[in-house]
């Protein structure tokens, strides 16, 4: 085999993963091609490239899924390879087949082992064949909704139904009994041709409580095969991962050793090279399954590099370009831990419905690893994945690495679009999560009404409380002795407490709970991300939107809206009127997100029980089925399927 060295890559995907692609290759002394489209014209990626070409229209469909343009700008840019990054192209054994008519090398397996893995299907059939266990289920293509009901119920519910083609949790739906099949079905089958161009499902015993376990691999195109550790997946919503981190708490050596065998031999069975995963669902004994083969660059790359310090994007391009592995097994030392989190955009309080929109303030730690595509003034389009940025933490022990994983979530700031940062803090300091009780109904289990925020424990109230005291003692200081304490009530929500206080030379001197503190306050983020010492020992960083006098806290997934006020006046504010309208009656269904009408379940005069699905919203490449909150009587529809709307547009007329 002839080995080359590339002078030139296209980078066939946008945002942060082009990005990433990108960094390596500079490294390497590589120059980038980078594509876009309508939507992406002024994205961090386009900038960042050598040379940024175009592509077409907004919809993946006429840009990021056109291979015969892609083909086209990469002979004109004289690139001798691509690399599809993730999503996309990356899975589809078109593309390579394509790219190699124009003698261009793809950055990943060959078009026959990504046809036989990425098809889930003919994937299990290659596992068996190399000895790898497999979840029990029905393998063959499901050709409709009566027939996934009579394999269902031969199988047992639950059951999961699944895309044939492709991942990232699109075209999957858990289904408890043969009522919800036909939605499920239909709804698995609209969003897999959607997302793979194949709306092919399968369905497979769905086993509860699991855990998500994948083992990372690298292969030369001479045989040679490396496992690079596993990570733990289980944290997910709506079947698609939120946050990784690897090496798992939960997976023995022993069954770490069992499972990059069978790696191993699958990888060999299918003739695997460049860098993939394969993915598995664990039992509560540690009893392991077959899941899939991601045939690409995973989202969540950058936790293996953590611990192992091999660069996996860079290991792609040189087994791409014939290059032999660098190391071997024995090699590999799995170091210390590492946790990313997903920042997406989506609403945690509305079933994580995605979000879309204009960036308007966006601020980072500056001591973690990033991995973004965004910058102030990006646009979050409708038309692609919801994942914003990905923050990746690392420690000594698992602990440290999700101590610095806090402290990062806290200090990172987007304002524009509705985000799921307070969701992911929330998370990590959960209880459960910090003492590893993981498993994928993690999510549904702790937080079965979405995320409203939590609960203000003691400590918090009092760190609460100085913060609201220091940012308004700060802009009212002129009004108040320097030199003697003053009387404060501090409201939070509907809470009030008594504090003594002043504030001189940037420092704030307290007493609450007959205990003395001082509490030195520091900007960032144009006054929106406050830093204080408490004591010089404690350091935190709090959110905070000022609205006249009263402030938005915001730590740890708890919030608060809190205000200070001399005691006099906060006795006479309680005699001021209560102006709540009580009684409102809803006459209308609007819709909560931006997308693609792609369906109506109601017609006009129909009656509707709640949980009852209205209509169908595909936003982001994934379809979100809207359900009545409430009883109600359809009067009007004033809007046609295959229209594209906007959250807080009319979907439904009701009968008050």
């Amino acid at each position: 085999m002839i080995r080359k060295k590339y002078s030139k890559i296209l980078i066939a995907n946008r945002g942060e993963i082009a990005c990433r692609i990108i960094k390596t290759a500079r490294k390497m002394g590589i120059s980038c091609v980078c594509v876009y489209s309508d939507a992406d014209v002024n994205s961090v990626h386009v900038r960042q490239a050598d040379e940024s070409k175009y592509i077409g229209p907004s919809p993946s469909c006429l840009s990021y899924l056109n291979i015969e343009k892609i083909c086209e700008v990469a002979v004109e840019t004289g690139a001798e390879a691509v690399h599809p990054g993730y999503g996309f192209l990356a899975e589809n054994p078109d593309f390579p087949r394509a790219l190699e008519k124009h003698n261009i090398d793809f950055i990943g397996p060959s078009a026959e082992t990504i046809e036989v893995t990425a098809n889930k299907i003919t994937a299990k059939e290659e596992a068996r064949k190399a000895g790898v266990n497999v979840v029990p289920g029905y393998m063959g293509k499901i050709e409709d909704a009566a027939q996934a009901a009579i394999v269902a119920e031969e199988i047992g519910f639950p059951v999961m139904l699944k895309a044939a083609s492709g991942g990232g949790g699109k075209g999957m739906r858990i289904v408890y009994s043969k009522k919800e099949i036909e939605l499920a079905f239909t709804s698995a089958t609209n969003e897999a041709e959607k997302s793979f161009k194949d709306g092919s499902i399968f369905i497979e015993k769905y086993i509860e409580l699991p855990r998500h376990i994948e083992i990372q691999i690298i292969a030369d195109k001479y045989g040679n095969i490396v496992c690079l550790g596993e990570r733990e997946c289980s944290i997910q919503r709506n079947n698609q991962k939120i946050m990784e981190e690897t090496p798992s708490p939960f997976i023995s050596e022993e069954v770490r050793q069992k499972m990059y065998a069978q790696c191993v031999s699958l990888a060999k069975q299918v003739g695997y090279f460049s860098a993939g995963t394969v993915e598995f669902v664990v039992d509560k004994d540690q009893n392991f399954y077959f899941l899939e083969v991601n045939t690409r660059l995973q989202v969540e790359h950058p936790v293996t590099e953590f611990i192992t310090g091999i660069d996996i994007v860079e290991e792609m391009i040189r087994t791409s370009c014939g290059e032999k592995l660098r190391f071997s097994q024995n090699d590999i030392k799995l170091t210390g831990s590492a946790i990313e989190s997903r920042i997406c955009a989506e609403d945690p309080s509305k079933k994580f419905f995605p979000s879309s929109g204009r960036i308007k303030y966006y601020d980072k730690p500056d001591d973690v690893r990033i991995d973004d595509g965004v910058a102030s003034g990006s646009e979050i389009s409708m038309f692609y994945d919801s994942m914003i940025a990905k923050i990746i933490t690392y420690g000594k022990d698992r602990i440290e690495a999700i101590s610095r994983m806090q402290k990062a979530l806290s200090e990172c700031y987007i304002e524009g679009v509705t985000n799921n940062i307070e969701f992911l803090e929330s998370i990590f300091h959960h209880p459960n999560f910090i003492a590893a009780k993981l498993h994928t109904r993690f999510i549904p289990d702790h937080y079965p009404s979405g995320f409203q925020g939590d609960f203000i424990t003691e400590e918090y109230i009092k760190i609460f409380i100085f913060a609201a005291l220091y940012v308004h003692l700060e802009n009212e200081g002129k009004y108040y002795s320097k030199s003697t304490d003053e009387a404060f009530i501090v409201k939070i929500d509907d809470n009030e407490y008594s504090v003594n206080a002043k504030y001189q030379d940037n420092t704030l001197t307290t007493v609450y709970n007959h205990n003395k503190y001082s509490v030195v306050g520091k900007w960032k983020s144009s006054y929106r991300l406050l830093y204080i010492t408490i004591n010089d020992d404690t350091n935190i960083a709090l959110k905070i939107e000022r609205q006249g006098s009263k402030y938005f806290i915001r730590h740890a997934g708890m919030k608060a809206k809190c205000c200070v006020l001399k005691p006099h006046v906060a006795e006479l504010s309680k005699l001021m009127l209560n102006n709540k309208t009580e009684g409102i009656s809803v006459d209308a269904v609007k819709s909560p997100i931006s997308g693609l009408l792609v369906k109506l379940h109601v017609n006009a005069g129909d009656q509707v029980e709640v949980g009852q699905p209205l209509f169908v919203v595909e936003a982001m490449k994934m379809e979100n089925i809207i359900c009545a909150e409430s009883e109600m009587v359809i009067k009007n529809i004033p809007v046609k399927e295959g229209k594209n709307i906007h959250a807080g547009d009319l979907v439904l007329d009701l009968i008050s």
